[in-house]
């Protein structure tokens, strides 16, 4: 649970906003670019469409069903890179005001989602022991710790680019 939480959920993430990355300088690629900016100017979308992926992954039955069903596996997948890719495109755009509340609401879910799991003395995942259970939300309340710090690391410097937030 721990590898599949803390590990292959950020991969795939990553994986997806690497691929979004690489395909703007092609032409096709910097055309999907601006449609999808005509689409989110602001960020929206891409905050929007990571929380809710983020909080569907989270469920301890949408966890057992990856490991119950590759049609279930395949959606996790696409829907983690699909998010990476949405996200990349969008974190640039978004106001301080919605960075700090999308990050927030990540950190506080995965805080909550962390000490449910922690806590929890009955096994919330079928194909996952309770050790592993702890363990995993150990590593989601430190995760939450480290978006607080990504959030006000990501706002100084928009707050230094755009005047936004005030510089110390």
């Amino acid at each position: 649970m721990s590898l599949h939480m803390l590990l292959e959920f950020p991969i795939l993430l990553a994986s997806g906003w690497l691929a979004w990355r690489s395909m703007r300088v092609r032409p096709w690629g910097a055309a999907a670019v601006r449609a999808l900016t005509a689409l989110d100017p602001h960020g929206w979308l891409g905050a929007t469409a990571t929380s809710c992926v983020a909080i569907f992954w989270m469920l301890p039955l949408a966890l057992d069903a990856t490991l119950m069903s590759p049609w279930m596996a395949s959606i996790k997948y696409l829907s983690w890179w699909w998010v990476g890719g949405l996200l990349c495109h969008s974190w640039q755009r978004m106001a301080p005001e919605l960075l700090w509340f999308f990050i927030g609401n990540l950190a506080w879910m995965s805080a909550t989602a962390g000490m449910l799991y922690w806590d929890t003395p009955a096994r919330l995942c079928v194909n996952y022991l309770i050790d592993d259970q702890r363990h995993t939300g150990i590593g989601l309340v430190l995760m939450s710790l480290a978006l607080g710090v990504l959030a006000w690391r990501q706002t100084r410097r928009c707050g230094r680019t755009h005047g936004a937030v005030g510089s110390a």
